[in-house]
């Protein structure tokens, strides 16, 4: 493959994904096969910018994880634990979820049957 077309090729790839930002697909069948559609947003350019602002003020995301930058990227929150009166006590405020069980209830197993057949 010559320059002249990876260059070509890694130009419209990068162009893809902006140009798609703002559509969505649509299957209509036959020899169209797929078609995009845009979009409208309901959020403004203003609106974008002030949301990057803040962003860049505080860079915590919903899930309280943390945007650092360079080759880390993204810190997710941990537990901590302090020992108080000789017992370890969690100090951070992440929920202890417990992980769902691996044996599953009779009407556990007949609604995923239903819901995923065989």
């Amino acid at each position: 493959m010559s320059t002249r077309t990876a260059l070509i090729l890694a130009f419209a790839a990068m162009g893809l994904s902006a140009a798609q930002a703002g559509t969505v697909s649509t299957w209509v069948g036959g020899e169209a096969g797929w078609i995009d559609v845009t979009t409208p947003s309901t959020v403004t350019r203003g609106q974008v910018a002030n949301e990057l602002i803040a962003f860049r003020r505080n860079p915590v995301a919903a899930d309280g994880g943390q945007f650092v930058g360079g080759e880390v990227g993204y810190i997710l929150p941990q537990h901590t634990y302090a020992r108080v009166n000789g017992e370890w006590v969690c100090t951070d405020k992440i929920a202890h979820n417990p992980p769902p069980p691996a044996i599953k209830t009779p009407a556990e197993r007949s609604a995923f049957r239903a819901q995923y057949p065989a």
